[in-house]
This record gives structure tokens, C-alpha cells and sequence, in this order.
């Protein structure tokens, strides 16, 4: 999508498509909103994190600031997830029970996979039907809060808070519908979001701009967050460097995720010198050989140090390749105190 090569005659078709799409997500929205689909409730708050467009807004560190602040403060919080890119997503599974990891990312997902990973001891629960796999986890691990991730467009699962995440340094993609653009749902889609968080605002020139045009859709409550590297994880033994050894580094960049070009802008802002990069597609199943190149890409380009993302290292894990480090980062929302308010209700 974002590399995509223009083009008259494809882009008129993308153009008659997302011409279809919207049309069929209105009328998905519109049914729900007339009653004949009913959304159904489960029998503790709901806290949902999501966006409007395809991919990279924040989604997943997001989940783990929200899940890891509910912890802190007392609360049993159970994240609920889909599970994109596993075996099976309409089996409803369980990747962590909130004391080690029970499955691994291709059977569980990487996203949920590193959530829990993060948050060692919040149970985490997947499946494509959100309210069957919540139901199961209520049954199971008794929470007084659930965090869904990626529940914007889950209209059938109710939730208690709606947060809607915004990427400033790309909010609207080309402000076309997939597939001629990356929006999911039209802008206009923001009336639904009790909260709506700016992320990357470090990244964009103009954020007041940004939450004109928000506010004109919207009556929520606008946050902002920028992502703050952590430090250096390796991905086969665990062991974590300060962010310092990245000052002056020949780095060779590699990732699968969204917007794979955010880790080299990252880890130039950090004193790398990124050498060379290798990107592939959102979760990418990693194999040999593309380790395989990703080393050989650090030699020919001179590179000293490979480094990844902390998502995708969760999909290296089973391989242990010595020598690949991965960036861990978090999510900072800068109105700390509000975010905790509105969160803890």
C-alpha cells in the first residue's frame, strides 16, 4: 500500500472499489446502529483500542500501556485479542494465562504474543468472534476490565470506552477508503470514539491542525502520545543494551510490520547510521533464509549490528538467531494524569 507504484488505470479501479467498500461498511454500520444487529455485552468494562485506518497507528503498545496501568493500580485486567496471523483465527485460545506464555505466535499471533510478554502476569485471550473468546476469559480468569485490541470495527462486542488512535505523521493515508487509500472507515467514523489519541505527535508538523479536523467529527476527548525507545533486547538470549550503543552504530534495519520505514526514521533519531534495510510484509513469518539475508545485507552494507523490532523478534524466537537485536519501545500519552482518569473511569 504505502509503496505502491501510481498508476491511471489501477488507480481508477482502486477508486471503483473503495466506491463498494464504503457503501458496504456503511450499511454494516448503519444496521447496528438500527438495532437489527444487536451488540452484546459482557459482564465487566470494556475498554477498546482501535483506529480507522489500515495498520501502524500504535495499536499494540497502546494495549500494553492500558492493560500495564489497570495492573499497577489494582485492577485484573485480561486483554482481548484476534490474532492476526495465526494457524487458525477462529479458534478461540489461550496465549497467556497470566503466569507464563502458553502458546507460541503462530499459533496464538505475534501481536498477542508480545503483549504478553510485556505484561507478564494479565492474561491474554484470543479468537475472531470477541464476544465467545471474551465470555470464555471472564469464565476463566475472572477480570474486572477487559482491553480489546484492534475492536473499533467489532461494533457486535460492546464496549464501555471507545478509543480511536490517530497517526500524526499520516492520519488519513490519502483520505480515500481502502483499497484506493488506507482508511478502514470513513473519517466521518470518529463519532463513535469516546477518546481519540494522536500518536507520533513528535513526528508531524502541525497537531493543532490535526485536532481541528478531528474535532469537526468528533466530540472526544483528544489525546497525545509520542512512542519513547526503552532499549536493546537480543533476540535469542535476552539480554538488553542501553539505547546508548545505538550512538554512532552502522545498523542494518529489518522489520514486518505496517510501516517498516518508521524503525530506520527511529533508529536514526537515536545516532544509528542506518547502512542498509530489508523490509517484508506485516507479520512476516520469518524463515531461515531470510535471516540468511538479513545477515548477508549486514555484511554487504557494512553494517555492525542488525536490529529489528520488538514485534518481530517474537516471530524469531523459535529460530534464536544470535546477533539480531530488537528496539523495545513504549507508548507515552503526554496528559499522564487525565489518561489515567479517563482509563480508571
Amino acid at each position: 500500500m504505502y509503496g505502491r507504484k501510481s498508476s491511471r488505470v489501477l488507480g481508477a479501479l482502486l477508486f471503483f472499489l473503495s466506491l463498494v467498500y464504503g457503501v458496504l461498511v456503511r450499511l454494516r454500520t448503519g444496521v447496528y446502529a438500527a438495532g437489527l444487529f444487536r451488540t452484546k455485552r459482557l459482564p465487566c468494562r470494556v475498554i477498546s483500542v482501535g483506529n480507522i485506518t489500515l495498520g501502524g497507528t500504535g495499536k499494540t503498545p497502546t494495549v500494553i500501556n492500558i492493560a500495564g496501568l489497570m495492573q499497577q493500580r489494582g485492577r485484573r485486567p485480561l486483554v482481548l485479542s484476534r490474532g492476526y496471523g495465526r494457524k487458525d483465527e477462529s479458534e478461540t485460545a489461550v496465549v497467556s494465562d497470566g503466569a507464563s506464555l502458553v502458546l507460541d505466535p503462530s499459533v496464538g499471533g505475534d501481536e498477542p504474543a508480545l503483549i504478553a510478554n510485556r505484561l507478564a502476569r494479565v492474561p491474554v485471550v484470543v479468537g475472531s468472534d470477541r464476544y465467545r473468546a471474551g465470555t470464555f476469559g471472564v469464565g476463566r480468569f475472572h477480570p474486572d476490565c477487559i482491553v480489546l485490541d484492534d475492536g473499533f470495527q467489532h461494533i457486535r462486542l460492546a464496549r464501555d470506552l471507545n478509543i480511536a488512535l490517530i497517526d500524526a505523521s499520516d492520519p488519513f493515508g490519502k483520505g480515500m477508503l481502502f483499497p484506493a487509500g488506507t482508511l478502514r472507515e470513513p473519517i466521518s467514523a470518529l463519532e463513535r470514539a469516546d477518546v481519540v489519541v494522536i500518536t507520533r505527535v513528535d513526528q508531524a508538523g502541525d497537531v493543532a491542525s490535526l485536532k481541528e479536523t478531528i474535532r469537526k467529527h468528533t466530540a472526544a476527548r483528544i489525546f497525545s502520545a509520542r512512542y519513547t525507545p526503552r532499549d536493546l533486547v537480543d533476540a535469542a538470549s535476552g539480554e538488553t543494551r542501553p539505547l546508548s550503543t545505538l550512538n554512532g552504530a552502522a545498523v542494518f534495519a529489518f522489520a514486518g510490520i505496517a510501516r517498516p520505514a518508521s524503525l530506520a526514521s527511529l533508529l536514526g533519531s537515536l545516532g544509528a547510521v542506518v547502512k542498509g534495510t530489508a523490509w517484508y510484509a506485516d507479520h512476516h513469518p520469518y524463515t531461515k533464509s531470510d535471516i540468511a539475508r538479513v545477515f548477508q545485507g549486514a555484511v554487504d552494507s557494512r553494517a555492525t549490528i542488525a536490529v529489528t523490532t520488538e514485534k518481530d523478534s517474537i516471530r524469531l524466537k523459535g529460530m534464536a538467531p544470535e546477533g539480531v537485536w530488537a528496539l523495545r519501545i513504549d507508548l507515552e500519552v503526554l496528559e499522564k494524569a487525565s489518561w489515567e482518569e479517563v482509563l480508571l473511569g
